[in-house]
Order: structure tokens, then sequence, then C-alpha cells
């Protein structure tokens, strides 16, 4: 009778050791997963907000802020990730949301870096109540982070109920401790050939910044963001970035300065521009200016106490971090980074001249058809003036005129006689008419006073 084939002692050592070395790549495997630091791209942070209810003392309804993507450099330190850049730095061990008064409150971690899990609430007493959780999942080149957010707040006896999902995913491009890509490729599928694959490499690097390898003068300030809402105690990062009339950034830096006011002893700011406030720091506004040369932005600060922050906020028109969306800008004149004059006032300044252009020739004009009806009447008066004399004198002297006329067609010596007898009508003529003293307006011999200024006349001499 034949044994069976696990009893026969000869093959239980040959199959003890198949099993070994089969299990022992699976246990190799399982163990030591790559890590995650190195150089990754992040996607654009998308938001989708649900509005439940929201009234009017809500203030303006949630919308999608998100965030850019770009790229990021992750730290895996332990059994948590840091990441930085595409935005701002952020953890696997934190929210992503940073609401005011929103902290974490449970947290949990896989051991193998692969899996984690953050829940973030506001205190009990809170009437800005909010839950947030942030859950993030990798494999060992993407991880995917997703945070859901209820907040139902109560202002003015109304109550304000929203929920939003985030979403971003990370990619890998180049584990830490790996070498760089090897960059032969390129050069074989550029050129056929041999002799130009050596210049193709660093032809690229100018070309990956082309904008910016030669900037030119300083033409944009911008600060970010233009407006924000703080309370005493906290600090605060504005950016402010320096461009040229491309948009290329340069690397100009501003000098930061607090505007005098109530409350400019109780801030500070740094050369980098962060702002703090002082925990005695009173309620009302503060200007935070950035200059470059002469040139300068100047933000708003709006200072409240912890009690009326939520209400300020709901109805300020600021995001939810209490920071404006616009920026503060000034263009800087083209040519010196100390220009006083932006775009905006040379603008208005050449509307300016052209509105006192405009008047200017429109008055020219009326002064100029003024004098001449000046001038027109004052032939009519001359000439109404001279007619009714001479004429008077002709008829006065009608007799003696007459008498000459007969004998006048007898012979040229006769006429010049009636020239020489007529000689002396037209000065008699001249004195029957009167002038005024004053404007030197001529007016007929039986006026008395001048019309304009009520001046007594005189006769003409």
């Amino acid at each position: 009778m034949r044994r069976p084939l696990l009893a026969s002692p000869a093959l239980l050592p040959a199959l003890l050791a198949s099993s070994l070395v089969a299990a022992t790549p699976r246990a190799g495997a399982a163990q030591d997963p790559p890590t995650l630091s190195g150089s990754w791209t992040a996607s654009a942070l998308t938001e989708q907000w649900a509005v439940t209810a929201w009234g009017e003392a809500c203030g303006p309804r949630p919308r999608p802020q998100g965030a850019p993507g770009g790229a990021v450099q992750i730290q895996q330190q332990g059994s948590e990730l840091s990441i930085s850049g595409a935005g701002r730095p952020w953890s696997t061990a934190e929210c992503w949301e940073q609401m005011p008064g929103l902290a974490r409150s449970k947290h949990s971690a896989s051991g193998n870096a692969r899996s984690w899990q953050t829940r973030c609430t506001t205190p009990a007493n809170d009437p800005r109540q909010a839950v947030v959780t942030t859950t993030t999942q990798a494999t060992d080149a993407s991880i995917q982070m997703v945070e859901t957010g209820q907040y139902q707040f109560i202002i003015q006896d109304t109550t304000c109920s929203a929920s939003v999902t985030r979403t971003r995913t990370y990619t890998l491009v180049r584990r830490a401790g790996e070498a760089p890509p090897v960059a032969s490729a390129p050069p074989a599928a550029s050129a056929p050939p041999a002799a130009s694959a050596p210049p193709a490499a660093p032809e690229k690097k100018p070309a990956a910044s082309r904008t910016c390898d030669a900037p030119g003068e300083p033409a944009r300030l911008e600060v970010t963001p233009s407006r924000k809402l703080m309370r005493p105690g906290e600090r605060f990062q504005f950016r402010a970035l320096v461009m040229d009339a491309e948009g290329c950034a340069l690397p100009t830096r501003p000098a930061w300065s607090i505007a005098p006011g109530p409350l400019a002893s109780a801030a500070t700011v740094d050369a980098n521009g962060a702002l703090s406030l002082g925990a005695d720091t009173g309620e009302g506004k503060l200007a935070l200016v950035a200059s470059v040369a002469d040139k300068g932005v100047t933000v708003t600060i709006e200072v409240t106490s912890p009690d009326r922050y939520e209400a300020l906020l709901a109805t300020s028109g600021l995001n939810e971090a209490g920071e404006s969306d616009q920026a503060a800008f000034a263009m800087i004149a083209t040519g010196t980074i100390g220009g006083r004059t932006t775009a905006g006032e040379d603008l208005g300044r050449q509307r300016k001249n052209l509105f006192v252009a405009i008047v200017g020739g429109v008055a020219a004009c009326l002064g100029f058809a003024g004098l001449v009806l000046l001038r027109r009447g004052r032939r009519r008066a001359g000439s109404d003036l001279e007619g009714p004399a001479s004429t008077g004198g002709v008829s006065g002297e009608g007799s003696s005129a007459g008498a000459e006329e007969a004998p006048a067609s007898a012979g040229a010596p006769i006429a010049a006689g009636a020239t020489i007898a007529q000689a002396p009508v037209r000065p008699g003529a001249r004195a029957r008419g009167k002038i005024c003293p004053t404007c030197g307006e001529l007016y007929p011999g039986e006026a008395m006073f001048c019309g304009k200024d009520g001046t007594q006349l005189v006769p003409v001499n």
C-alpha cells in the first residue's frame, strides 16, 4: 500500500523551503512603502456650495473661493505630510478651512502614511457653529484631499445654513532621493542632425521664463487684500507685488508703514508687510501704506472686538477670512521708480486741461463777439449824430445858401465863393452835438445826460 505524498519524510524539507521563499518577497513588499517626500503638482482647489437657508441678515451668500494650482513640495514627517506651495502651506494634521474659532477636535492617521482624517469644530457656545471633516487618501504617486463642511450661524434671529465640498489632487513629479530625469530624449527627438542636439537643452531655460528674463522698469504696485477685518491681538501677512508694464514680477520690495491715526500707536508692521495688533487695540480703522520710492498704496484695516466680529463680517462684504477679494494697486510712472504720477492722474490732468481750454476758447469767442457788437453800436450812434446835424445846418442857412446858389451857375469863381461861404456851416453843425466826458459816447444836441452812466453831457468842441 502506497503512503500519502505529504507523509513522505523526504518531501517535507523541500516543501518548507519553497513556502519560505514564496513568502519572503511578500513580507518585504509590505513593509517599507516609498516615501511621499518630493516634488508634486497640485490641481486647483475647487469649492461647491449648497445653501440651505440664508436670510438678508446673513450678509453675502457663500460663493466659491478656491485656490490656484501649481508646483508644491511635500515633506513626509513620520506619518504626516507637510505641503507648501499652490496657495498656502497645509498639513494632513489640520483642516484646510481656517475660519476664526475653528479648532481640531479629532485626528487619525494610518501607520503607513497613506490615509488621514481630521475633524474640526467650533466651540459649543459660539453662535457660528461649523463642523469640517478633511479626508486625505494617498497612493505612491497621487494624493487626493476631500473636505466637507457644515455651517450654521444665527445672526439677528436669522438662521444661516450652508454646506461645502472642497477637492484637490496632487500628482508626483519626482520623489525625494531619486535622480532627476535624463534630458537625452528631447535632443534626439528635436533635431535629426547630431550637431543640433547639444544646444537644445540650454535653449529651453530662457523659453520657460522669457517674460521675466529682462524685466523693465517698475510700472505697477499691487497689495492684497485691499481691506482686512481684524481683532485685537491678531497678526496678518499682507502681500505686495511690483511688476513692469508687461506684468513681469520684479524683485523690488516696497517699504511698509502705518499712516498716522488713532490706532497707529497700537499696531506694528515689519519689513515683509506682517501687521500685528496689540491686545489692547481699540475699535476703529487703521491705514497701512506700502510704497515704492514716493509712490504708495493704502489698504484699510478695520479693527473690531471679538463680540462684534461675526456680525460685522456678515455685513462687510468681505469673504470668510475677513479679506477683500480685490487688490489695491497704483500705477508707477514709466521710466523712474520714484515717479509720483500715475496713469490715472495723468488722464485726470489731461481732462482738466482740455476742459479749461474749451472754457477759455468759448470765453474768448464771446468776448470778441461782444467787442465787435460794441464797436458797431458806437459807429451807428456816430452816424445818427452826424446826419441830423448836417441837415440842420443846411436848413438853418437856407436863405443864404439859396441866394448864393443862383449865381453859382454863372461860372467857377462864384462857385469857389460859394464853397467859401459854406465853410462856416460845418463847424456850426458839430457844435450842435454833445459828448459824455466819462465814456466818450456822442449824443444829439438836444440830449442832456449820458444814457450809460448818467453824466451830464458837454458840447462837442
